[in-house]
């Protein structure tokens, strides 16, 4: 398996650190790659606040040309709310989805498993334990052999 320079073969241990720095070295790349996201998400986020600001400044502007500002205010408010009341009923009512339904099932049962086996594995040494002191606590019994005469 001629994998490094100079023809030689690399060792299984070699490979698996190269392998590790590797990951690591994916993860940074990964991790720089979402901040630089999440930084341009919350400039996009502050540039869409300001233009629902300036959109509900000119409704109201609108508005105050047929009506006096207290009433344009009034009806501004109302529509604002009723928006924000649906948006917060639409998250309350998110319910878990199937997938995650799915990987709680799969992690319980996953648990329930590991609990088995480390309670079958506590067992074993104190079975044996038993085992052994019921051998040794047992009177020996000789066994028939046949001699010859």
């Amino acid at each position: 398996m001629p994998w490094a320079a100079g023809g030689t073969a690399m060792r299984p241990v070699n490979m698996a650190k190269i392998a590790a720095e590797a990951e690591i070295i994916r993860l940074q790349a990964m991790l720089k790659r979402q901040g630089i996201r999440a930084a341009f998400g919350a400039m996009a986020a502050i540039f869409a606040l300001g233009v629902l600001v300036l959109l509900n400044i000119l409704i109201w502007l609108l508005l105050r040309l047929y009506m006096q500002p207290l009433y344009a205010t009034l009806i501004l408010l109302v529509i604002n709310l009723a928006i924000a009341a649906a948006f917060g009923v639409l998250a309350m009512r998110s319910t878990p989805s199937q997938t995650e339904q799915d990987a709680l099932e799969v992690r319980q049962r996953a648990v329930r498993e590991l609990q088995g086996s480390l309670a079958l594995s506590a067992l074993l040494p104190v079975a044996a334990t038993l085992f052994r002191s019921k051998r040794e606590a047992a009177p020996r019994r000789r066994r028939l052999t046949w001699r010859r005469k």
